[in-house]
C-alpha cells in the first residue's frame, strides 16, 4: 500500500484480490476521507454505474473490503487511523498506467476527441458534478484518449438553495462560469451531434438505473436516501433528455 499524490480524499494504492483471485491495484477512498462519508462513496458507485452504461471512458469501479487484519498491518499511521475510522467497505477504481497524466488547460479538443467530450460534459451537467474543473480536472490523458475520475460530489442537487433541474432553463447555469467544466471552452461554439448522447440515455431502462442502487453495498446505510434521490435524477433527466440537451446547448453556443 502506498498513498497516491494526488486527492484531496487521501486515497490509498492498494494491492487487492478479486473474486475470482486475480490481483488488481486499486486506487481507495475511505469514507472516513470523503466530505459526506458513505454518500460520498455511493455517488462514486452510481456514477461509475452510469458512465460505463453511457459509454463513457470510466476507470473500472470496485467495492474493498477492509479486513481488519489489513488495516492493523498498515504502517503509515494516518491511513490505518483514516481506516479503522472508516465504514469496513470502501470505494475503489482500477489503478492505471502507460503516460496517462491530468488534462491540463494546455489540452485540446481534437476532432477525435470531440464527442467523447461532449459526451462527459452532458453527463456532468445532468448529474450536478461540480468537480471536473480547471485546477481539479479529475481526468487523465493519454493523446487522444480520456479516462474520467472522481464522482464523489455529484448527485448532492438537494443540498443546493434553490436548485434548477438540468433540463430547465439556466438548470446549468453553474456551467456557464469560464474555468467551471474543463470541456467547456474547447467545445463552445463547436457543431456537436447529439444523436449518440441522447440515444445512450434513452436506452436506460429503469430496472438498470434501479441496479445502481442495488450495487450500493447495504453497509453504507447512512446513503440510503440520496441513493433513491440520484436514482430518480437519472431517471428523470432520462425522461427529459431533450430539454437536458437543449440547454447544454445554451450553455456552449
Amino acid at each position: 500500500m502506498r498513498s497516491m499524490t494526488n486527492g484531496k480524499t487521501g486515497p490509498a494504492l492498494i494491492n487487492c484480490q478479486r473474486q475470482n483471485g486475480d490481483d488488481v491495484e486499486v486506487v481507495t477512498k475511505c469514507s472516513a476521507g470523503c466530505e459526506q462519508k458513505e454518500t460520498s462513496l455511493a455517488a462514486e458507485v452510481i456514477g461509475a454505474c452510469l458512465a460505463a452504461d453511457l459509454g463513457l471512458p470510466v476507470l473500472e469501479p470496485f467495492l474493498v473490503e477492509l479486513d481488519p487484519d489489513f488495516v492493523a498491518s498498515v504502517p503509515d499511521a494516518v491511513h490505518r487511523n483514516k481506516m479503522e475510522a472508516s465504514n469496513s467497505v470502501a470505494f475503489g477504481s482500477k489503478h492505471i498506467t502507460g503516460q496517462y497524466s491530468a488534462w491540463t488547460n494546455g489540452n485540446l479538443i481534437y476532432t477525435a476527441l470531440l464527442q467523447t467530450a461532449a459526451a462527459v460534459f452532458t453527463f456532468d451537467g445532468i448529474i450536478q458534478n461540480p468537480d471536473r474543473r480547471d485546477g481539479n480536472p479529475n481526468c487523465l490523458v493519454r493523446g487522444d484518449e480520456i479516462r474520467i475520475i472522481d464522482h464523489e460530489l455529484a448527485f448532492a442537487h438537494e443540498l443546493i438553495l434553490f436548485w434548477k433541474a438540468p433540463w430547465t432553463i439556466g438548470g446549468l447555469q453553474n456551467f456557464e462560469t469560464p474555468g467551471s467544466h474543463i470541456f467547456r471552452s474547447g467545445l463552445k461554439g463547436k457543431q456537436i451531434d447529439y444523436s449518440q448522447i441522447r440515444a445512450a440515455w434513452e436506452g436506460l431502462s429503469d430496472d438498470r438505473i434501479s441496479a445502481y442502487g442495488s450495487a450500493v453495498p447495504p453497509e453504507w446505510t447512512s446513503a440510503t436516501k440520496s441513493v433513491a434521490s440520484a436514482l430518480q435524477l437519472i431517471k428523470d433527466a432520462r425522461d427529459n433528455i431533450e430539454a437536458c440537451i437543449t440547454e447544454i446547448k445554451r450553455v456552449l453556443q
